[in-house]
């Protein structure tokens, strides 16, 4: 197997997430005792998140560029980075440490255009929701156009994953909020949800019976694995 490069501690919890889950797939495909290979640059999200308070994306794509290319230099195939946010910065992150990076919106990208969706709804972070890089790489490479909520709704989901779900609470109101924000934005002509964030899936099931939902964790989680494991021989 390859040695994939995990980016992490954005937050811990999310990467601790990815390592688990990571290795549950590689168990279902291989069997046995098998175990994916694995090294992760967990970084101080505090540092990230006082330069995102302050929008100084130039001093995070400086910290995560040093953390991948300290995944280079420890061996790393590849890199995986474990936060939809920060894929804002994903090009920086290549470029600096000089390793293909499994940006998270292909997999996604794929996955909805396989099954023939052309407008989906997008919720996450308030940073996730108004950055451009989901629109436009799903727009450009798959053809399918996003829609967010409006700002104040925007501002409510932003809210509930900073403050309850990352500290791993979870409120029958939030949840109901969220189950009517997907209503609205359905009768907007979403015809699909993508969760652009890994804890929002605390609230909102797989099997949503409104629109049909695309875990961004899970399907960034599986494309690392099959890149992993790509011209290996199942023994």
């Amino acid at each position: 197997m390859k040695l994939i490069g995990l980016l992490g501690g954005m937050s811990w919890e999310t990467s601790a997430t990815y390592y688990r889950m990571i290795n549950e797939m590689v168990r279902r495909e291989r069997g046995h005792n098998h175990a994916a290979r694995l090294l992760m640059h967990s970084v101080d999200f505090n540092e990230i998140d006082l330069c995102r308070r302050r929008d100084d994306w130039d001093e995070i794509g400086r910290i995560l560029g040093q953390a991948g290319r300290s995944l280079q230099a420890g061996g790393a195939d590849f890199i995986v980075m474990a936060s939809n946010t920060m894929h804002q910065i994903a090009d920086h992150v290549r470029s600096f440490s000089g390793l293909e990076l499994l940006h998270i919106a292909d997999p996604t990208g794929f996955e909805i255009r396989k099954d023939g969706f052309e407008k989906v709804a997008m919720l996450g972070t308030r940073y996730t929701m108004e950055s451009q890089f989901y629109p436009e790489l799903l727009a450009n490479r798959y053809g399918i156009e996003v829609i967010t909520p409006e700002y104040e709704e925007r501002a409510e989901v932003n809210r509930i994953i900073y403050e309850e779900l990352s500290h791993g609470v979870v409120r029958t109101e939030s949840r109901i909020y969220v189950a009517n924000l997907i209503g609205r934005l359905h009768e907007r002509g979403a015809q699909a949800l993508v969760l652009a964030c890994s804890e929002i899936t605390m609230i909102v099931p797989p099997d949503h019976d409104i629109i049909p939902v695309y875990d961004t964790t899970r399907l960034h989680v599986r494309a690392a694995v099959q890149r992993s494991m790509k011209d290996l021989n199942h023994v």
